[in-house]
């Protein structure tokens, strides 16, 4: 996993462990702390999960948000 996709998911991580909201609020979190579009983020979700889907560091991170998630 590239350095700014894992710093990505993390974030996702720490704005859900912080404030508890659901996907498009931890979303746009995420986006406006990273100066990107929603829309940017959800695309370099969806396009980690199909390439790092099985890769031990991806799934650690993943852990960290609900199953509900769709990433």
């Amino acid at each position: 996993m590239e350095e700014r996709e894992q710093e990505l998911l993390t974030g996702m991580g720490n704005c859900y462990e912080a404030c508890g909201e659901d996907f498009e609020g931890t979303v746009e979190m995420v986006a406006h702390a990273r100066r990107r579009t929603v829309d940017d983020v959800k695309q370099t979700l969806t396009a980690m999960r199909s390439r790092y889907g099985q890769d031990p560091d991806y799934q650690r991170l993943r852990r960290r948000l609900p199953t509900d998630f769709p990433l």
